[in-house]
């Protein structure tokens, strides 16, 4: 009897091991649908978009615990897309521009639905998003090393921006849906999230020092969000692996003489030689700063995201930065609504009453609206899915601790 007991136990355990593992290999597997919304092959179509029947119902009674987030999304939402669309037809702009518009909210909306996902699949498998930032990482550093393999991963990300990135195999790597700045930021973000709900010691170090070079070969602005959260993270040992990642890269822009990896410590490389952090593309940028030189631009917009004047995407009035874009197609007014837009959750979570454990909360929202303003001088970006899915999160964590504090 003690026998069939003990072998019961032991099918038992089996079972739950086996049960647990399908579970963390589903979980990986949506997240890699999800984050950087890898497109089925050679299409514009993201493939999260066939998840969305399995999460819709969860989704919609989550925000109608959230209801205050989801009336002020909605609200702002609204006036963010009329307002383009009024701009548009008052302005001079043609059929690219108001698509851009649509694109651009778009990316908002998939954020937050997905941002709602993420946040579920992650709170019950923690483990998944380490394995998927794993997954990525050997992606990445395999798409540097073999020309066929980044050529082949083009064709998970728009058809449109394949178009440019076929060219520059050797200048910047890519992953699996994730390139160049919007990518850069997920990858940290994500990171700096798994180490804000996991404390593991041992995955911290060697996250934090892998990070930063991979993420800077798919986009040097990767530094920005690595070095404001990494400042804001709570922790001396935070602060010596951050040292240690800068010296890192100080070190490999002497060894590293080419490919990817020799583009991202650019900066690095010019503080050794010159004594001061810049980089060609900053530079360039410089030149982009062009401001309207009437009233009626600031206040109403052209409706115009590119120059209409020439063929392909130029970009109006040649600038990249991204608050020159929204001030030139719809004025001053659609800047300060799509920042809003943005952090207003963030900003809610920033000034919220104090309670135990607020001050890691706090930061990394602080951390995050910085990292939103500061990227917007570079380019237009919208918030990154992972700051909706801290949103998510520091809300639960706010309302459970406020319960067992009652």
């Amino acid at each position: 009897m003690k026998m069939k007991k003990n072998r019961f136990k032991v099918d038992f355990l089996n079972a739950k091991v086996c049960v647990e593992s399908r579970s963390l290999l589903v979980a990986v597997f949506v997240l890699l649908v999800v984050i950087g919304f890898p497109r089925i092959y050679a299409t514009e179509v993201p493939m999260a978009i066939l998840l969305v029947p399995f999460y819709l119902m969860g989704f919609l009674r989550f925000q109608a615990k959230n209801l205050f987030f989801s009336l002020v999304f909605v609200t702002l939402f609204s006036c963010w897309l009329l307002g383009g669309v009024v701009a548009f037809l008052m302005g001079d702009g043609t059929i690219k521009d108001l698509a851009f518009h649509f694109i651009v909210s778009a990316k908002i909306l998939l954020n937050v639905f997905f941002g709602y996902v993420v946040y579920v699949v992650v709170r019950e498998q923690s483990a998944a998003l380490l394995l998927w930032l794993l997954v990525q990482l050997l992606i990445i550093c395999a798409s540097m090393l073999s020309a066929d393999i980044y050529s082949f991963l083009l064709g998970f990300i728009s058809p449109r921006s394949a178009d440019v990135f076929q060219h520059i195999f050797g200048l910047r790597a890519i992953g699996f849906g994730l390139f160049h700045v919007g990518g850069a930021l997920t990858l940290v973000t994500a990171t700096f999230y798994y180490l804000l709900i996991v404390q593991n010691s041992f995955s911290r170090m060697l996250l934090l020092l892998l990070i930063l070079p991979i993420s800077m070969a798919v986009a040097r602005s990767a530094i920005i969000p690595y070095l404001v959260l990494g400042v804001l993270k709570q922790g001396v040992k935070s602060k010596i692996y951050l040292a240690i990642s800068m010296l890192v890269m100080c070190v490999l822009s002497v060894l590293v003489n080419s490919g990817p990896l020799y583009e991202a410590t650019e900066i690095f490389r010019n503080f050794l030689s010159r004594g001061s952090f810049h980089s060609a593309s900053v530079d360039a940028l410089a030149s982009m700063y062009v401001l309207p030189d009437s009233l009626k631009v600031y206040v109403l917009g052209v409706g115009q995201y590119f120059d209409s004047g020439v063929s392909g995407l130029r970009y109006y009035m040649g600038t990249d930065v991204g608050y020159l874009r929204l001030l030139y197609y719809s004025g001053v007014g659609s800047v300060f609504v799509f920042m809003a837009l943005n952090i207003f959750g963030l900003v809610g979570l920033m000034i919220s009453h104090r309670y135990p454990g607020s001050y890691n909360i706090r930061a990394f929202a602080l951390a995050l609206v910085c990292i939103f303003l500061v990227v917007n001088f570079k380019g237009l970006q919208v918030m990154p899915i992972f700051g909706f899915v801290f949103y998510f999160y520091a809300s639960a964590q706010k309302s459970n601790t406020c319960l067992q504090g009652d």
